[in-house]
């Protein structure tokens, strides 16, 4: 199932403070799991810091969200700014499924075309940084449920009311 969090930045936070948000909460996620150690998440994305907030600041990932994907875990985690940012309904709460999570975990950085190298070389330091969507997101497989209900039954249920 696909999950979705929205995090508030400017005018609310800084881009910096909005990214720390976001980092902690993918921390606080994913290291439920006893497969996760504490700690590791944020060292893991330590070198995105930096570029977390400028991604930010730059409306990036307002346009583009982050997509935390594990085997049974797949999160968009959007970062909006000024008006959005004003009226957005946070829930920081460790997001369902992370208690479930392996060592295997990865974070999509959206990278616009001037931020592409600084992304790579950012994911290049780290197993868990990835700068191409994840193959099976849980849009298909939202997709593949989806294609397990039959239109045609459900259509002919409600005619025969």
């Amino acid at each position: 199932m696909l999950r979705h969090r929205t995090i508030a930045a400017t005018p609310v936070r800084s881009a910096s403070d909005a990214w720390r948000v976001a980092v902690q909460l993918i921390a606080d996620t994913l290291e439920r799991s006893p497969d996760v150690a504490e700690g590791t998440v944020q060292a893991e994305l330590a070198p995105l810091t930096g570029l977390g907030a400028a991604l930010i600041g730059g409306g990036h990932l307002e346009a583009s969200p982050l997509l935390l994907s594990d085997a049974s875990l797949d999160v968009e985690i959007r970062i909006v700014t000024s008006d959005a940012a004003l009226t957005v309904e946070e829930n920081l709460n460790p997001i369902p499924g992370g208690a479930s999570a392996t060592s295997d975990w990865s974070l999509y950085i959206p990278a616009p075309a001037h931020l592409t190298d600084a992304v790579r070389d950012a994911a290049a330091n780290s197993k868990h940084i990835a700068t191409e969507p994840p193959s099976t997101t849980a849009t298909h497989a939202a997709t593949k449920s989806s294609d397990t209900i039959d239109l045609d039954a459900v259509r002919k249920l409600g005619s025969d009311r």
